[in-house]
């Protein structure tokens, strides 16, 4: 039995989802024929099973077979058979000989009822169709009311069900949220995206038992939890980290940690009442609790579901993350998902043309590129580098090999002479694989230093990964991606070299993808150019970052603005790129240890790690990583009535909700955004420049925040659901339109209501924040990387210590071992007295040396690095600030 069987069977013992996770790495570790069956979630364990075990306190049906209130638009066929003497309605859509898209909606009238004594609709539903992956029904609820949902919440009146096809299936939905004082129809509309269908295809669905319900609903807007919750990580804790969950703030004092199977109490525990500015809880902390194994929490009636605690507890998440990408492979059949496709979609540049279909596909409408591609690859290389060092769950290993080799092999297959390539294509319907007919689709290839960049970094990263078990394909993969660096650093990022503004990047940025490429290269190769470049751009990284306290009530230092001129700050609102500018700077450290700029690049990822421990607090007792720091005065400026729906006033409000910092400026838990909403795209990106820069200091609590973001993905939120579809508990239907729910999968991200500043999260899996897309995805591979190296213990055991007297420091260091030992010390905005020190270690016991130092300058933090033995990967350091904030 695999190590990485015995993993996923300490975490959970019910045979289902044990089973069908053993049987996607078994067949990982076969010949990749692209035939594997995916993952198949424990129906049990979603938010559909447990909304169809609530208690009903009122109800009253909507006659579905009531012919004279149906009317049918587009073309198609209306009918209403009886089953079981249930009526309904039953549609089949006309196909052939249609201009575009085919349309048949259903539309049951309502005489303008106020449905809001209700709080959910149900009904049953069938679908009947050959030629489609599965048939994804819009349903709609539309309302006459005088107060209209604003524009950005108006979607959230359609549910997207996709049902599996042949058989009845329940749909309820709960619907809060939705406008219903005045409702006109319902709309049953079907997502039919094939324009040219083969003469045996057909579409058809049936609706029938439509009733509106009285329940109580699931908390959906706000930090509170409900009465009967607790937040905590589905996933489970890693031994070493710190552990905790959430409760509501009325509750027992008491909670138990309780073994399973059985019912042995391993902890049992005070809670500790807290109250923060986004309201009061109970906080259960167990972080005492290392010893592997499987555990609820019990508090009073409240019970969590099992999870697990353990050095592995991420690879079974890792497996499904996994699946997700094989069900979005683009060009190949992925049984019971779709069929091979996409064969007449075509990448060109001037007269040259190349079929682009392969990678994955990029989100629940089927686009690619290689921006989200490239990426992916660089992540799963990098993650695939940290689990072959551990030597464990071989099988899970072969897995993310092939995953990223079909990633690899897009960005080797879609590229033009002259470093053109395709950033991103939109492309949202099956096509019939013809070249030359009315479904093709034709990308334009365009020539951006980001892209190249990218496909640079995955390229030279596969290199260093395969170089000995494949060196045909290494060479093949280094020779192609030193094109692409050659392309990159001549290319210029304007508007007609993007592929669309939302993969637009900033001075800083490019300088920070940059640097990454430049270094995967230089790794592969040793040649001086690379990290000549990498130490070029690095200049503009390190100027764009702000050292100086900003604000007057809490004093932040240590983000980022888009150049080093730090006019505007660096701010994303849907996909996130935070990770690049810290990355860049941990890997120029690790690869320049003896550089004159090394602590520069070293403070920049200290400064960054610790503006984000610090601004945390706001979100206490979640401690998600808040989203930016904003101006106030930078409402006035923006750009408005652009695609993404800015509005000066609304921006002004929503950066108002945050809290204050001082000097004009607030700190918001999630952007500010508009008609684009979903912040896991930040959220995670931020995550990994924590994580990364966490695990080049070896800190511990900056490597246990980051994993706090995984939890809050996995459960650990206010809602008390896992978000990724198949992982942990209470997982809703996303916006997966084409194939349907994957295991997984992770959706754009957690919103806002309006112009507020509070997790908004209803059961409707509306786009874009419940659509699946492979970029969060990414990200999170990413940060489990380093999760995985962290665990990694350096040689020698010393700590670093500072006490600070007004602008004097003592910086003491407490190393325990044996043998001559050196200490370097290295400052940032400190002048000490000397660098270097030696000493003798006696085993057992504890040898302390010390450094007095005096700060620079007030206004900035400081940061001391300590280097045993001129080993920077043991490094240990020490940052603090002497600015308080005002009384």
């Amino acid at each position: 039995m695999s190590a990485l069987f015995l993993e996923i069977h300490c975490w959970n013992n019910r045979m289902k989802s044990m089973t069908f996770v053993f049987l996607l790495l078994s067949g990982a570790a076969a010949a990749d024929t692209g035939a594997r069956p995916p993952m198949q979630a424990v129906a049990s364990d979603s938010t559909e099973a447990r909304w169809a075990a609530k208690k009903v306190h009122s109800a009253r049906s909507i006659d579905a077979g009531r012919k004279d209130l149906w009317t049918l638009s587009g073309s198609g066929e209306m009918s209403f058979p009886t089953e079981a003497g249930d009526p309904g309605v039953r549609v089949d859509v006309a196909l052939s000989g249609q201009q575009g898209l085919p349309v048949a909606t259903a539309r049951r009238a309502i005489p303008n009822e106020d449905w809001r004594e209700y709080n959910r609709l149900s009904f049953w539903i069938r679908t009947d169709l050959a030629g489609f992956p599965i048939l994804t029904l819009f349903v709609t609820i539309r309302d006459a009311g005088i107060e209209s949902a604003a524009a950005v919440h108006a979607r959230e009146s359609t549910l997207y069900v996709s049902a599996p096809p042949g058989k009845w299936t329940l749909v309820q939905w709960e619907i809060p949220h939705v406008r219903r004082d005045r409702v006109v129809s319902i709309d049953f509309r079907p997502w039919v995206n094939k324009i040219l269908a083969e003469p045996w295809d057909r579409v058809a669905f049936q609706v029938r038992s439509i009733r509106l319900e009285r329940v109580d609903p699931d908390h959906y807007e706000g930090w509170n939890l409900s009465p009967a919750a607790i937040a905590y990580s589905h996933t489970g804790y890693l031994s070493n980290a710190r552990k905790a969950a959430v409760a509501p703030a009325a509750g027992p004092a008491e909670f138990q940690i309780v073994r399973v199977p059985g019912d042995d109490i391993a902890l049992s525990k005070r809670a500790t009442p807290i109250r923060t500015r986004i309201g009061g809880f109970r906080v259960f902390d167990f972080s005492e609790l290392s010893s592997p194994g499987t555990y609820v929490i019990r508090s009073g009636e409240l019970r969590t579901r099992p999870f697990h605690i353990g050095a592995g507890v991420w690879l079974p998440a890792i497996a499904k993350t996994l699946n997700f990408f094989y069900g979005e492979r683009c060009g190949i059949e992925v049984p019971g998902v779709h069929e091979a496709c996409h064969r007449d979609w075509r990448a060109r540049e001037g007269e040259r043309s190349i079929v682009m279909n392969g990678g994955w596909h990029d989100a629940g409408d089927l686009s690619q590129g290689l921006v989200n591609t490239g990426e992916a690859t660089h992540a799963m290389f990098a993650l695939a580098g940290e689990l072959r060092k551990t030597g464990r769950s071989p099988e899970l290993l072969r897995l993310l090999e092939q995953e990223a080799k079909w990633g690899l092999d897009w960005i080797h297959k879609v590229r033009f002479p002259g470093g053109f390539r395709i950033g991103f294509a939109s492309m949202n319907i099956w096509t019939n694989g013809i070249i030359g007919d009315a479904d093709d689709r034709t990308a334009v290839a365009l020539n951006n230093p980001n892209v190249n960049y990218l496909a640079a970094a995955a390229g030279a990263a596969a290199y260093n990964y395969l170089k000995d078990a494949e060196p045909l394909l290494a060479k093949k993969s280094l020779a192609i991606a030193e094109e692409d660096w050659k392309h990159a650093i001549t290319g210029v990022e304007a508007p007609e070299t993007r592929s669309t503004p939302a993969f637009a990047a900033t001075e800083m940025e490019l300088a920070s993808v940059g640097i990454i490429a430049s270094l995967e290269l230089y790794r592969a190769t040793g040649k001086i150019d690379y990290s000549r470049k990498a130490r070029e751009l690095s200049t503009i990284v390190t100027g764009s970052q702000q050292r100086r306290y900003i604000g007057t009530q809490f004093p932040l230092a240590g983000f980022f603005y888009t150049g080093p001129d730090r006019r505007k700050l660096f701010h994303q609102f849907h996909r996130g790129n935070d990770q690049a500018p810290v990355v860049a700077m941990t890997m120029l450290c690790n690869a320049l240890p003896d550089d004159p700029e090394w602590m520069n690049w070293y403070a920049t990822a200290t400064l960054y790690a610790e503006y984000q421990k610090r601004a945390v607090s706001a979100t206490e007792p979640y401690q998600v990583l808040p989203a930016y720091l904003y101006r106030e005065a930078d409402w006035q400026t923006i750009e408005e009535g652009d695609r993404y729906g800015s509005n000066r006033e609304s921006y002004r409000k929503q950066v108002l909700s945050g809290m204050p910092v001082g000097d004009g400026h607030y700190l918001r838990a999630f952007p500010v955004w508009f008609t684009r909403r979903g912040n896991y795209g930040v959220l995670l990106s931020q995550a990994k420049g924590l994580s990364a820069a966490s695990r080049l200091r070896n800190d511990q609590s900056g490597i246990d925040l980051a994993e706090r973001q995984l939890q809050w993905v996995a459960g650990l939120n206010p809602f008390a659901q896992s978000t990724m579809w198949g992982e942990g508990y209470d997982f809703a239907p996303q916006y997966s339109v084409s194939v349907g729910d994957l295991v997984g999968s992770l959706p754009v991200g957690m919103m806002t209501f309006e112009d507020r500043d509070a997790p908004y999260w209803p059961a409707t899996n509306a786009y874009v924040f419940k659509e699946v897309w492979v970029h969060p995805s990414a990200r999170w591979l990413a940060v489990v990387a380093d999760l995985v190296a962290a665990q990694r213990a350096p040689a020698l055991h010393y700590t670093v210590t500072a006490e600070t007297r007004n602008d004097a420091v003592l910086i003491s260091v407490t190393a325990r071992g044996s043998g001559r030992h050196t200490f370097e010390l290295r400052t940032h905005n400190l002048q000490a007295e000397g660098s270097a020190t030696e000493a003798v270690l006696q085993p057992g016991v504890p040898a302390t040396l010390t450094w007095k130092a005096r700060v620079q300058s007030p206004d900035e933090p400081w940061v001391a690095a300590v280097i045993a033995d001129r080993d920077a990967s043991g490094i240990r350091d020490v940052a603090g600030f002497t600015k308080q904030p005002d009384k």
